[in-house]
């Protein structure tokens, strides 16, 4: 498999207004979301997991239980670890304001972290309040008076959720502290996990370090983050099933994208001085009616993510497009960087099925080489997208209408152990109508209780980093039985 760029710092999505909604008098019905029912993964469909791998995969609490003990004890174990994994969310907001700290530009004329920065912090994690002193000075007087930039506004929750009030003189001193020793954490972590990669890939046994690859993340807090480049890759791959037969000509009725992110701050792909969108919702269906998978019409789209900020977001867009407001989504494009030829043409046509080019808003002088275009997404479009509140680790849709013929996860399983990515995939599978295809850049084990296998791949590249090599992804494909 080819090498895939993960970023240093993974965010988690933070809600926010919706991109430039232009006034309209013309209403538009919003189209309700698909009737189905939210339900807890029962024992039933756990028990051949637990029964099936190794000891050391399971959870501590259901290790050397019975089977009556662990049907007993199931629901309970349910309800704490749902609670557990929605905490990773709160506790992913500090590196998403890291992030901010570190690339943003709407609060500083100081340049972006670059490579060579990143590369400081991680190897002397002591010097990073000294290497990035004047970002923090910048970053510390902007929360302190945010105005109307909402990045800056969450930032301020966040640290004052910290005992911490950055409008007065101690607080401002305690801010500073904070945020460097956040840094400095975020160094460790970085050092740690590259030595992870490392270690996994040296060890004797490559069935362990295939695990410690496959479940790196397993300890960090969710990430929402959101770019077109996986969204490029889902293209490749829904052309190539498309090549293979496995979809027909509008054959895609509804579909499920499982964490469907937003855009908030980061260090290769994304900015903060337009406002904070989702993209693959509006990058899938896009894709699926140039492909002529899909019909504009015929397309129901459910968007599937525990994190309320990202139901909210898409709510509210719901929410503005009944009143005929569009959705404008923002793409940058770093000049700086290497793209590959497909990437800038799938950039250069985004959109140009579900909207049409608008003016972008204006790129700051201190944003580096970024070209910018927009495109307004139209009202239909928008209510043919439905937020639901799901952890897709222990809780599935029970469908009304047979099932999706379509579910995406991008950069989602890899935050789960192996257990607890098999309850995943049986959850998607209960999902899926027969046939259906499940298609995610994070490879899993397959196992003989889940009846789904995988049928192919897609590799794409996306660019080429300096001392890293290509970046890109392989789209795995898998279909239900």
């Amino acid at each position: 498999m080819k090498a895939r760029f993960i970023p240093v710092l993974l965010i988690v999505a933070m809600d926010g207004t919706l991109s430039r909604a232009q006034n309209s008098t013309v209403a538009h019905e919003a189209v309700p979301a698909p009737r189905a029912v939210n339900t807890n993964i029962p024992y039933a469909d756990a028990e051949p997991i637990l029964n099936t791998l190794r000891q050391d995969l399971l959870p501590s609490d259901l290790r050397g239980k019975t089977a009556t003990e662990r049907a007993s004890e199931w629901p309970g174990w349910v309800a704490r670890r749902d609670a557990q994994i929605r905490e990773r969310l709160t506790r992913g907001d500090e590196d998403s304001i890291l992030n901010f700290l570190l690339f943003g530009t709407t609060f500083t004329t100081l340049p972006r972290a670059t490579e060579r920065d990143l590369e400081s912090l991680a190897g002397r994690p002591a010097e990073a309040a000294v290497v990035f002193k004047g970002r923090i000075d910048d970053f510390a007087v902007g929360v302190a008076s945010p105005g109307s930039n909402e990045r800056l506004q969450f930032a301020r929750e966040v640290i004052q959720v910290k005992g911490i009030d950055p409008g007065s003189k101690a607080g401002a001193a305690q801010m500073r502290t904070y945020l460097a020793e956040g840094l400095t954490r975020v160094s460790a972590e970085i050092a740690s996990y590259n030595r992870a990669i490392v270690s996994a890939n040296l060890l004797s046994d490559p069935r362990a370090g295939l695990v410690d690859r496959l479940t790196i993340f397993r300890e960090r807090g969710l990430s929402a983050d959101t770019s077109i480049f996986v969204d490029h890759a889902i293209e490749q791959a829904l052309e190539a099933v498309k090549a293979r037969g496995l979809l027909g000509p509008d054959q895609v009725r509804r579909v499920a994208i499982i964490g469907p992110g937003l855009d908030f701050t980061n260090k290769h792909e994304g900015y903060d001085f337009y406002p904070q969108q989702t993209i693959q919702p509006f990058a899938v269906i896009d894709s699926l009616i140039r492909l002529g998978l899909a019909t504009p019409g015929d397309l129901r789209t459910t968007a599937l993510d525990l994190s309320s900020r990202v139901n909210q977001h898409l709510g509210a867009a719901r929410r503005r497009a009944t009143d005929g407001g569009p959705y404008v989504v923002e793409l940058p494009r770093n000049s700086d960087q290497a793209w590959t030829p497909p990437l800038v043409t799938y950039w250069e046509r985004f959109g140009d099925r579900i909207g049409e080019e608008v003016k972008a808003v204006p790129v700051p002088p201190d944003a580096g080489r970024v070209h910018l275009r927009a495109v307004s997404v139209g009202p239909e479009i928008v209510l043919s997208i439905a937020p639901v509140d799901l952890n897709i680790v222990l809780q599935r849709l029970e469908p009304s209408a047979g099932g999706f013929d379509l579910i995406i996860a991008t950069d989602v399983l890899i935050y789960y152990d192996i257990f607890e990515q098999s309850l995943a995939l049986a959850n998607i599978a209960k999902m899926l109508r027969p046939g259906g295809l499940f298609l995610t850049n994070n490879p899993v084990f397959e196992l003989p209780a889940t009846p789904m296998s995988q049928i192919g791949y897609t590799d794409v590249i996306y660019m080429k980093l300096p001392e890293i090599g290509e970046s890109g992804d392989r789209i795995v494909w898998f279909r239900r039985e």
